[in-house]
């Protein structure tokens, strides 16, 4: 999608808004109308708060089990959406980001967007630099497919071959070595 298009689809969202803000402060009054935006804003914040923190604890727990926490990642991203639709001044972008904090909306989505393998084709497109391979100890790594063992610090040195029959082997000056966990 181009810039255009998401200039003019933010701009028809704005001029939509605006109308049913007006609209709704014809039938309450503007008072009202601005203190049901203000009290939707911040109900969102409460909300988004809670919402964010309980998913971060399931993301944690998920990759302290060595499980992939992709319905957690899916999760904050709508998170995120539906806190900025809520701090949007209007009554469609506040039920749009309702809708994307609730918990029983928001993981009925997120269930479906792994479903239909939307989130493993963004994440397949960007080439990532990093990749996640489960190990022995569990958890997450970085690194390629196959990637694991021990990561040992410090600097490497060759010597000569001496009685290693052809061999020139890496010495390495190392400190303790540390899982890759």
């Amino acid at each position: 999608m181009g810039f255009g298009r998401v200039f003019l689809t933010l701009l028809v969202f704005a001029l939509i808004e605006v109308m049913v803000l007006a609209a709704v402060a014809d039938l309450i009054g503007w008072p009202v109308t601005i203190i049901a935006v203000v009290a939707t804003a911040l109900l969102g914040s409460a909300l988004f708060r809670r919402q964010g923190l309980d998913t971060w604890t399931r993301l944690n727990e998920r990759v302290n089990q060595g499980e992939m926490p992709a319905r957690e990642l899916v999760e904050g991203m709508m998170l995120l959406l539906g806190g900025a639709f809520l701090i949007t001044p209007g009554f469609i972008s506040d039920a749009v980001g309702f809708a994307l904090l609730l918990p029983q909306s928001r993981r009925a989505l997120a269930d479906r967007l792994i479903k239909r393998g939307t989130v493993q084709a963004f994440a397949s497109r960007g080439g990532g630099a990093f990749f996640y391979t489960s190990g022995p100890g569990g958890g997450f790594r970085p690194g390629g497919p196959g990637a694991g063992g021990n990561v040992y610090e410090g600097d490497a040195r060759t010597e000569d071959a001496g009685d290693h029959q052809g061999e020139r082997p890496l010495t390495l000056d190392q400190e303790s070595p540390r899982d890759r966990s």
